[in-house]
């Protein structure tokens, strides 16, 4: 079987598109004909390790990043002058004066590593260093097949490029030479993690709920899906929930024309399982919500092995 790349996405968090990717990651371990590979690129927040634990925790492997720039002080060069402070050298306020020491202190938070402060001080007292930005870690789960994910460094501006570099740190790894399925769970948004994720996949899940903001937010990261045009199916969560928007959804949904993987209805089980750090499909394989995750499992092999043949 010819390798997929799957990612899951949503238009804003909280619409369970992790739960959907452990369960799915789930399923797939079961399946004979899949080999599963799971990433988390959703970098700022990773939570995807709490529900896929380390088989071993003495085997985690961890790789630094390197892509932020930030400002660093040189003291020997300063000559207590605070021009940086009074002509406001730094826009993001990353600079004030420690008038015990009579030097500027860089609030590395803030600072966004644009330069302006090198460029500006007549006596070159700062300069600008590339820092950690993150870490790619990596192991293999409980249920045996490998997770991979990113963590952002506080404070780093550079989401985008970590998930940039957690893919092809899969690409350079031996496990994806025995895969034939590769499930993302990718951040929510619109913003440059999710183009990063999104770019060169095969096929892209967009979960929502039926909810005002539900689908404002689906039709904002769908635009972001159909730019690079992938196809993609949808999967609404909660699809049998009371809400008077209910038939302005279903509306929508019927006028575009998307294709639908499947409803998944709401089921007090997922978040039972999470409590649990439990895919679904496993703790209640006999659930609602989870009978609905194995029919959404069986239609997406069939599209992404009999349509895109």
């Amino acid at each position: 079987m010819e390798r997929r790349i799957v990612g899951i996405v949503s238009g804003k968090g909280g619409v369970g598109k992790t739960s959907l990717t452990a369960s799915l990651a789930s399923l797939a371990k079961k399946d004979s004909n899949t080999q599963v590979i799971v990433m988390d690129c959703d970098v700022d927040a990773p939570n995807l390790a709490i529900i896929l634990p380390p088989q071993d925790k003495l085997n985690i492997k961890k790789e630094d990043t390197y892509a932020t720039r930030k400002a660093d002080f040189i003291e020997d060069q300063c000559i207590n002058c605070i021009k940086c402070i009074n002509e406001h050298f730094c826009e993001f306020n990353a600079l004030r004066w420690d008038s015990q020491n009579s030097i500027p202190i860089i609030d590395f938070l803030k600072c966004e590593g644009c330069g302006a402060c090198r460029v500006l001080c007549p006596e070159h007292a700062f300069k600008i260093n590339t820092v950690k930005s993150g870490e790619i870690i990596s192991y293999t789960t409980k249920m045996g097949f490998p997770l991979i994910y990113g963590k952002t460094q506080l404070g780093s501006t550079t989401s985008g490029k970590l998930v940039s570099d957690v893919k092809e740190y899969l690409n350079n790894s031996n496990e994806i030479n025995d895969s034939n399925l590769i499930l993302i769970d990718g951040p929510p948004g619109i913003g440059c993690p999710v183009i990063a994720t999104v770019s060169n996949l095969d096929y892209v899940i967009a979960i929502t709920e039926p909810t005002p903001s539900g689908l404002h937010d689906l039709i904002r990261v769908l635009e972001v899906v159909q730019h690079f045009g992938i196809p993609f199916g949808l999967i609404i969560n909660k699809s049998d929930l009371k809400s008077p928007f209910q038939k302005e959804f279903k509306k929508f949904i019927k006028a575009t024309g998307y294709k639908k993987l499947g409803n998944i209805p709401f089921d007090l089980s997922i978040p039972k399982a999470m409590s649990f750090a439990a895919p679904v499909v496993d703790f209640a394989p006999d659930s609602k919500a989870s009978l609905s995750i194995q029919k959404i499992y069986e239609n997406l092999k069939l599209i992404l092995w009999n349509d895109f043949s």
